[in-house]
């Protein structure tokens, strides 16, 4: 009944695998916003590399989602003389790029 079958005879079978890596999460700083509440910069790695951070910033009656770079961050804490945050955002960029060679 059962033939001898080789890998020529066999068909392929289908793997379900992921083909591009999904986007990390780097880690999160907390942004000193005057008002009720204080947004989270949250950092992700997308495959490509790129590093980009996720702001949730209120707007009239809603939380608004806003991705932004690292210069973006960085020159909102240097406005503001937020040396501590500089510090922080900059940590988090260096960790990413040492983890996975990415450019800001």
């Amino acid at each position: 009944m059962w033939k001898n079958l080789t890998a020529e005879t066999t068909p392929a079978e289908l793997v379900r695998r992921r083909t591009t890596p999904r986007v990390q999460r780097i880690g999160s700083v907390r942004l000193p916003i005057a008002g009720p509440y204080r947004p989270v910069a949250r950092l992700f790695r997308f495959p490509n590399g790129r590093l980009l951070w996720h702001v949730r910033l209120w707007e009239y009656d809603r939380a608004v989602p806003h991705i932004v770079s690292t210069t973006t961050l960085i020159a909102f804490a240097r406005r503001n003389g937020l040396r501590s945050l500089e510090l922080e955002i900059a940590r988090l960029v260096g960790n990413a790029v040492v983890e996975g060679g990415a450019r800001a």
